[in-house]
């Protein structure tokens, strides 16, 4: 595990996904909160988690309930980076 360029490439990788669905997700009025690296952004959108996946089911987009997470999720949906870039970029697409 001391590849670094692969380590590099993987973060970046991420980081470009990160800024699709950030983009998309903030253009469908919703907050995310602190996003700079990791795997997922939360996003809340004023209302219960359970209603937000549902509006993301409605587009084919699927999501974590964030009162999954505990109390103060609530309010919040965990949306993955994990997925293909084509699947984030049609996911974005979906969104505006």
């Amino acid at each position: 595990l001391t590849d670094d360029d692969q380590e590099k490439e993987q973060r970046e990788r991420y980081r470009r996904r990160r800024d699709v669905l950030l983009a998309a997700v903030r253009g469908a009025v919703f907050t995310v909160d602190d996003s700079e690296a990791g795997l997922y952004l939360l996003a809340p959108r004023g209302e219960n988690c359970r209603t937000t996946v549902d509006w993301f089911a409605e587009r084919g987009i699927l999501v974590a309930p964030g009162d999954f997470y505990g109390p103060r999720g609530a309010a919040h949906v965990r949306i993955a980076l994990t997925a293909t870039d084509e699947r984030i970029e049609a996911a974005a697409a979906r969104l505006s």
